[in-house]
């Protein structure tokens, strides 16, 4: 397969950022459909393919995120003009 390895890596990302989006609670069945892909890319690669992805994948550094944004939540009523977050007073 053409591109494999360049897909392979695309699919983590995705799967891995899909699951970040709901909180690593991903559905089998969404699970299983990377998990189709990425077998697919995976078998098509040459094992040295196979093994640059697996050392590219290993060495990526999470993505640090704040802890504490500085915004707190607000209401927001149908046809409200203000934002749904405000910044904290210092």
């Amino acid at each position: 397969m053409i591109g494999a390895r360049e897909r392979y890596i695309e699919l983590v990302a995705q799967l891995l950022l899909h699951r970040a989006l709901v909180n690593d609670e991903l559905s089998d069945e969404d699970e299983a459909r990377y998990v189709d892909d990425l077998d697919r890319c995976w078998w098509a690669m040459s094992r040295s393919d196979q093994i640059e992805v697996e050392r590219a994948i290993t060495d990526q550094s999470p993505l640090a995120a704040p802890v504490d944004l500085g915004e707190s939540d607000t209401e927001v009523h149908h046809g409200a003009k203000g934002p749904p977050r405000k910044k904290l007073a210092a």
